[in-house]
């Protein structure tokens, strides 16, 4: 038996396994939605702004100005890519998926560890919250320990992807001096002013990068030390 028909059992388990994480994904960012669309959005803990949306579409829209949404989204969208076709070599491919990766892991961390005092929307509302940072990180992160693809986190890459949360940050502090709203209370400048959310993005930033490094040595390690999947077709 050839090294490709070997692989084939854990070549169809990773794609099943990609695409159960596309699908809880978009489980969490369509509840989500479904959720804002028919509630008026809650307010963060000790909120420096009174500006609320919904229920209806301003609502609904509004969600994707949130970090949460768009990692999930983000790493649904890249695990879905690879259930479909594991063996990608594109850069831009490659670029989104560490972005999905660190930011779904800060989406994790930060929501986990700084922001427990988030308002609750009752039931529903929880359970969308644990599947959109506690199973998506956990899940999206130990798949891509198990099945990579390895060797393609790259310096490079890590620095391309980087552009993402420096333009949320910006498009955040923007936006909200627009509208008189901002997604957290560590991005909230009428109570922190743009002294205290500056650090909190810097903090933010420095994670990224930790997460990132984390990442190029881990996967460093395993394109060198274990044997990787082999997905090309016969």
């Amino acid at each position: 038996m050839n090294k490709t028909e070997s692989s084939k059992p854990s070549v169809t388990l990773a794609r099943y396994l990609f695409a159960l994480n596309a699908i809880t994904c978009f489980l969490g960012v369509l509840l989500e939605l479904w959720w804002a669309y028919h509630h008026t959005s809650k307010l963060p803990p000790n909120a420096g702004f009174t500006r609320t949306f919904g229920p209806g579409f301003d609502s609904f829209f509004n969600q994707f100005a949130f970090f949460t949404t768009q990692s999930n989204t983000i790493l649904g969208v890249t695990s879905l890519l690879l259930a479909l076709q594991p063996d990608r070599t594109s850069t831009s491919f490659h670029v989104w998926r560490i972005i999905g990766l660190i930011d779904i892991t800060i989406t994790g961390i930060v929501f986990n560890f700084v922001l427990q005092n988030a308002p609750s929307g009752g039931e529903l509302a929880a359970f969308t919250s644990d599947i959109e940072h506690i199973l998506n990180p956990i899940f999206g992160i130990l798949l891509w320990v198990i099945f990579g693809p390895f060797g393609s986190v790259k310096t490079k890459r890590i620095f391309l992807a980087a552009i993402l949360p420096i333009a949320y940050a910006a498009f955040t502090l923007i936006r909200g001096a627009i509208m008189e709203w901002y997604p957290y209370n560590i991005l909230d400048v009428p109570r922190l002013g743009y002294s205290g959310v500056s650090i909190n993005i810097a903090g933010i930033f420095v994670l990224f990068l930790l997460i990132a490094g984390f990442l190029f040595l881990v996967d460093k390690l395993l394109s060198s030390k274990f044997v990787r999947l082999s997905f090309q077709k016969e």
